[in-house]
């Protein structure tokens, strides 16, 4: 068996970007844009009004109040998407309306619920002159030519998801048609002798097939367009035949037959037809997968299609899809972010995993004030299409635990998130450990100044063993917590402190989710027994053993020399030491937002 990223990895190895072609602009949402636009145009092509409105003078307002207006004479009216034949002089002004041309001689608009327009219709007034109720600056209530986009601007990069917004943008820009990458074609053939379609009567020892429904439906989801093959019953002939329609396809996702069945025989076919890579993964479920390439010959031209092979049970067939072909197609279509949307959650069920593999359970994912919770679906069965159907993420438990308890944090693959709202950032955490004395606070201090100074938003977590000292008694929020409250907030101009009696003492797992992505690093003074990068602050006065074991430390700060391979920081250097932890932490972080749960960088 080999790893999801060893078998993710071969199966992105084998698919590359398709061609790009040329398509009506409302065909195209969702497509990676295969051209940089630019703009032959300005928008807005003239000064216009962004208001309904008087056009006028900026200096003829000065001084204007609802007691003391500035009276003008009204010279005319130009309406949106006609030409002004007028001009604005000294003492006059011309009525307007949003997205009208300014007349010349005007450099500001005032809105008329800014001018006296109302009270003199309600009074049957005279119209032919004005009363402006407020002092105007120039560009008040005006679009300048250009303003939004200049002529032979840079409007849309190659590379770019087309959004609705990016489709309004292309025609405000007077283009009909965009250049994208083209979605790719993925044929689907479902196999088995007991498959029926879903019109059929079910005859005794029967089932309908639902995994082409679901493929197809996840092809489509993903921006590909599904090919249905129908059934290929089990036998060489039968799947030969019916993989040979599929071959004109750009990936080719079959079915059930990958196992070590005597009649799962399309890895037989695939091994007589082409390439195997793998097939089977480390993973539950989902382990018998079959990848590799179909080989087809046009004329002269020998051509390869990716196969995908996917497990028969609905559930692993889903899941495997997810991992693998959801991935494959979105590279194809150009697409940068592959990896699926991932949060952290607490889970509220126990979950073994016994047999060593990566373990998938469906879970139905919530949000409490702030923090994820995640429920199992019921049976786990992966023939159990239900709890897919229950389900809106997929609880991942390693291949190293043995289980999670209700209460610990798991990771949680999000299933109807899109690619673009999981640019989900690994907050970096780092440790400052060290004896007592040796200047951890110090140095705390120094590396907040000193990434605030290099622009990163940075939050502080201090472990303290002796309590926390901001909930004094006799203090309104003491005296709350006193009454009997659970949670005691306490808010005043710029902040806010959370008070909370524990059963247990958090761990940095627990507490990441109250205080919330938003920040670049947490830095943390001492927990020095958590699972987080430390780095421990050493000095030679108190001696030369280390508070941490070799291996849990990611670098030393010292002002001696230690006979060690760990990284040695030198005492007193803040900018060196905030160039390590930004180069191993920080960046790396920012990068692995890309990269697949569990992937690292650099494989």
């Amino acid at each position: 068996m080999i790893s999801v990223e060893e078998a993710l990895e071969q199966v992105l190895s084998y698919v590359d970007v398709l061609e790009p072609e040329r398509k009506p602009i409302l065909d195209c949402l969702g497509q990676v844009l295969a051209e940089d636009v630019y703009s032959t145009i300005d928008i807005p092509p003239l000064d216009n009004s962004a208001m309904d409105g008087y056009a006028l003078r900026a200096g003829d307002t000065r001084g204007a109040s609802e007691s003391s207006p500035r009276y003008l004479v009204v010279v005319g009216e130009i309406a949106a998407g006609s030409i002004p034949t007028k001009e604005v002089r000294p003492g006059t002004a011309i009525r307007i309306m949003t997205g009208a041309p300014l007349p010349e001689g005007a450099d500001a608009v005032v809105r008329f619920e800014d001018t006296d327009e109302v009270s003199r219709k309600s009074s049957r007034g005279d119209l032919s002159h004005i009363g402006i109720l407020c002092q105007a600056k120039k560009g008040l209530n005006v679009r300048s030519r250009g303003e939004n986009i200049a002529r032979g601007d840079l409007v849309l990069k190659k590379g770019k998801v087309l959004r609705p917004q990016e489709i309004g943008v292309l025609a405000s820009l007077g283009r009909s048609t965009a250049m994208v990458i083209r979605r790719p074609i993925v044929a689907i053939l479902a196999t088995g002798d007991e498959l029926i379609g879903v019109d059929q009567p079910l005859a005794p020892g029967k089932i309908y097939d639902s995994n082409t429904y679901t493929i197809a439906a996840e092809v489509s989801r993903y921006g590909g367009i599904p090919k249905i093959l129908g059934i290929g019953r089990d036998s060489v002939q039968s799947l030969t035949e019916k993989i040979d329609e599929g071959l004109d396809a750009d990936m080719l996702i079959t079915s059930g037959g990958v196992s070590k069945g005597d009649y799962d025989i399309v890895k037989d076919v695939l091994a007589e037809r082409g390439e195997i890579g793998f097939w089977t993964v480390c993973m539950k479920p989902g382990k018998p997968l079959a990848f590799g390439i179909m080989k087809k010959i046009e004329g002269r031209r020998k051509r390869k299609v990716p196969h995908l092979g996917l497990p028969g049970n609905p559930v692993s067939s889903m899941i495997t899809f997810e991992q693998f072909a959801r991935p494959a197609i979105l590279k194809m279509m150009g697409k940068k972010m592959l990896a699926k949307p991932a949060i952290r959650a607490i889970i509220k069920d126990d979950i073994a995993n016994t047999d060593g593999r990566r373990l998938f359970a469906r879970v139905i994912v919530t949000k409490r004030g702030g923090q994820y919770y995640a429920s199992v679906t019921g049976p786990q069965g992966s023939g159990v299409l239900t709890s897919m159907a229950k389900a809106n993420g997929l609880a991942i438990i390693p291949e190293s635990s043995k289980g999670v308890k209700a209460g610990d944090m798991v990771e949680v693959q999000m299933l109807d998130w899109g690619e673009e709202q999981g640019e989900v950032k690994t907050l970096p955490v780092v440790s400052i450990v060290g004896k007592s004395g040796s200047g951890k606070t110090v140095l705390m201090e120094q590396l907040i100044a000193e990434f605030k100074r290099r622009g990163y938003k940075v939050a502080a977590l201090k472990h303290s063993r002796s309590g926390i000292g901001i909930d004094h008694p006799g203090k309104d929020s003491w005296r709350f917590a006193q009454a009997g409250s659970d949670a005691v907030f306490v808010n005043s101009p710029g902040k806010l402190a959370f008070i909370k009696s524990l059963d247990h003492e958090l761990n940095i797992e627990e507490i990441m989710p109250i205080v919330g992505p938003e920040f670049d690093l947490i830095l943390v003074e001492g927990f020095r027994e958590s699972k987080t990068p430390k780095i421990e602050v050493h000095r030679k006065e108190l001696g030369d053993d280390l508070l941490c074991s070799p291996e849990e430390l990611s670098a030393i700060v010292t002002d001696g020399s230690l006979d060690t391979d760990i990284a040695q920081l030198p005492w007193g250097d803040t900018v060196t030491i905030a160039d390590f932890i930004e180069k191993n932490f920080v960046l790396k972080s920012q990068d692995s937002a890309f990269l697949p749960p569990g992937r690292k960088k650099g494989r």
